[in-house]
Parts: C-alpha cells; structure tokens; sequence
C-alpha cells in the first residue's frame, strides 16, 4: 500500500487524524476495495478503535426506536462496526451482525419510508375528502359508498418495489476486539465473508496475526496486515504544540516548556490513551494545588497517582 506522510490535525477534542489514523483509512479502503479480510493490530490505546470508530461514523448513529435508527448528518453509511463481546458463539455473532446490517439498512431506507408516508397520507386525505363530498349529497345512502382510488395501491406497490430495489449499502466489516473469537465464531466470520458482499477488518491486539494463521482457510483470504503503531515522539510533540487537550480538560494558556514536553513524550512513549490520562491528571493536580504553570513537578506528580510504568 501507498504509504505517505501527513501533519497531526485536530479535528476534534475527542479524536485526532494522526498519520496512524491516516494509514488506518488508506488499509480500510483498500480491504473495501478489493474485498478482502484486513487484519489490524497494535498495543492497546494507541487508537485503533477510536479510528474504527471515526471511519466507520459509528459515533453518527443514533437509534430511532427498536428497529430503526439515524444518522445525524446526510453522509452516506457503509461501514459497520461490530465489537465481540466476551460471550460470543456463531449463533450470536451471526444475528448480531446480521441485526446490525439492518440497522444500517434501515438508515438508506429511511428517505423513501418518508416520501412514502407524505404521498400516501396526501393521497388519503384527497381520496377521504372526495368520499365525504359523495356521500355529503342529498339521498346518497351507504350503499353508494365509492371505492377507494387505485391511485392509493399503485403508489403504495411503487414505493414497495423502489425498498426491494436497495441493495444492502455495507461494503465493510470492521470487527473490533477480534482477540475475543474463538475457532467456532472466526469459522462463522469466513461464512459472512464468504457471502461475498462486503469486505472484513479485524482488530485486535499484538499476536492476532500468528493466532488466525493457525487457522488456514481463515487466513487464506487475509489480503491486507496492518500494525497500528504509537505515535512517535515528534507527533506527539506537533500534537502538544497545537494545544491539544482531551475533552473537558483545560490547562493554562502558557505555552508547554521543552522539558515538559520531553517529560509527557518520555511517560506515555506515544499512547493516545496513556496522554490524555495524564493531561487529565495534570488539571487535576493544578487545581488542587492551586497552580497556574505545568512543571516537572507537575507533571511528576500527575504521573505517580497513575499506573502508567516507570520512565
């Protein structure tokens, strides 16, 4: 795969586009492209299922009610983002993907479900208030109720027929926590895979790869392996000199002096997750302590109330 290289942006406080998310996109499309099965692995919080997350705009989904659900932009929808849960069986990964597809399904469905409803009450209406008129007429009797406008059915047919017609819009699978699969439940994902109508990424932790090439019809359709690394220590510091913080925490307006910088590089080795625990901590220790300026002993100090490992 075409590999490149791209400046850290901050999109949001929840999520950052780092060039791992960037390459994580670029494997993604690729196993959409070719449908294949993708594996994707790397230690944990370092990102990998905030970036599936993001590609798969899983966080944009909303339900509705039981059944159907929403986006809460006009974007098109056609990734889906299963998580295994610890229990899982064939049985249960199969109706649990297969409810998932619909909810996907039902979110493409949605705007002829709507047009469907206003036409076909708009025509009910028409058709009651021509009844009324009929029947409102000087010895008109019950008998000489008409019949209800065809109009009605055919449009209904119409609209029917324009449902069938949508194909399913998931062209991507993407399994988060594939660690949790046993034999059983990965034979089960070959058979969703082998239906031939969406590629599949599995996401797990470091060993992932070795575990699934004991399996060798399995790992025979694996097109693509991608390691999600840590960040390195110049995106993390590109990432603390935009002034990132995790959301909902504030730190003062001075800008961050090289020897924190270099502290915060050291503690969390590039870990998305360790880093924002540790911002988080620091606001918490500048505020009990009544402090205005983040030091190395702030930072010290943050960093001994976490389980983070030694420096």
């Amino acid at each position: 795969m075409k590999r490149f290289t791209i400046s850290i942006r901050v999109a949001s406080r929840a999520f950052v586009e780092t060039i791992e998310h960037s390459r994580f996109v670029e494997f993604c499309d690729a196993c959409r492209h070719f449908r294949y099965i993708g594996l994707c692995y790397g230690p944990p919080g370092i990102g990998k299922t905030l970036s599936a997350v993001r590609y798969s705009r899983a966080d944009q989904i909303v339900p509705r009610d039981r059944w159907t659900s929403e986006v809460r932009d006009d974007r098109p929808v056609d990734t889906l983002l299963y998580t295994t849960s610890v229990i899982n069986t064939p049985s249960r990964v199969e109706n649990d993907i297969k409810m998932a597809r619909e909810r996907v399904m039902s979110i493409v469905l949605d705007p002829i479900r709507r047009e469907a409803t206003m036409v076909l009450e708009e025509i009910r209406l028409k058709d009651e208030k021509s009844r009324r008129e009929i029947m409102d007429k000087p010895g008109c009797s019950p008998c000489d109720r008409p019949a209800v406008d065809p109009t009605y059915f055919e449009t209904y047919k119409q609209y029917q027929a324009k449902q069938r017609a949508v194909s399913d819009p998931t062209t991507l699978i993407l399994v988060d926590e594939a660690d949790r699969l046993q034999m059983n439940s990965l034979e089960q994902m070959r058979s969703i895979f082998d239906e031939g109508t969406a590629g599949m990424v599995l996401i797990g932790m470091p060993g992932i790869e070795k575990r699934i090439a004991r399996f060798p019809q399995f790992y025979s359709r694996i097109g693509f392996v991608h390691e999600f690394r840590p960040l390195d220590a110049n995106q993390v510091q590109e990432l603390l000199d935009q002034r990132w913080t995790p959301a909902g925490v504030t730190l003062p307006d001075e800008k961050l002096i090289p020897e924190v910088v270099a502290s915060l590089i050291r503690m969390t080795g590039g870990n998305f997750r360790l880093l924002t625990r540790l911002l988080t901590q620091i606001e918490r220790v500048l505020q009990v302590n009544d402090l205005h300026l983040v030091s190395n002993e702030v930072v010290e100090a943050a960093r001994d109330s976490l389980v983070i490992g030694t420096s």
